[in-house]
Order: C-alpha cells, then structure tokens, then sequence
C-alpha cells in the first residue's frame, strides 16, 4: 500500500508503510509539490500513484528510503536512473535536491 503524505505521518500510516520492509520504508518525492510516497515493494509503486493520482512530473520525482531502525535518509533507487531525463545514476548526487529529500523526509517520517 501506498501512502501519499503532505504533512506528518500518523502511527498507523507509518506502520502500514513497514508492512512490506519492517526496517525499511521505500520513499518517492516529489521536490516540487513537496509529496512523500511511502511504502509498496518498488519505488516505481510510489512513482506511478505520485502520477497517476497527484498529478506529479516524473522530471520532479526521486526515489529513496528510511531506515527505522537508525532514522537514516537513503538517497539511492533503481528508478532514479532516466536517462531520457540527463539522470544517469540510481543514486541522487545533487546536493540541494539531497537536502530537500532529507528534509521532508524528517518532517514527514519521524514520530
């Protein structure tokens, strides 16, 4: 299940995001409407609701993750790489696109 947030996660939401990775949670965000997809199996699963249902760019979308065990931001997912859009690693370099993601992850994540 795919959870779309815009604000602070709920404790229930945030554990139907840990059903699929109990420690991890699969991340998608959309840096220009500020939307956090999170959970299902792939990120791609984030990307397609981001889409499909908020209308979301796929030229703003990056993937990632949350570790809960250690409240880590990732910043790596095989559907970063498009190279039809100059985004040629899985892993997110752009320092202030980091930050972004950081930063509402943290918002949106932790409780």
């Amino acid at each position: 299940m795919v959870i779309v947030l815009n604000r602070k996660i709920t404790p229930e939401e945030f554990k139907q995001a840990c059903k699929v990775y109990p420690d991890y949670i699969k991340t998608v965000i959309d840096i220009e409407k500020n939307l956090l997809a999170v959970g299902g199996e792939f990120h791609i699963d984030c990307e397609d609701v981001l889409i499909a249902k908020h209308g979301s760019k796929l030229e703003n979308l990056y993937g990632g993750g949350y570790r809960v065990s250690t409240k880590e931001v990732e910043y790596m997912a095989m559907s970063n790489y498009k190279p039809a859009l100059n985004k040629n690693t899985y892993e997110i370099t752009d320092t202030n696109i980091r930050q972004k993601i950081f930063d509402l992850t943290k918002e949106y994540l932790e409780i």
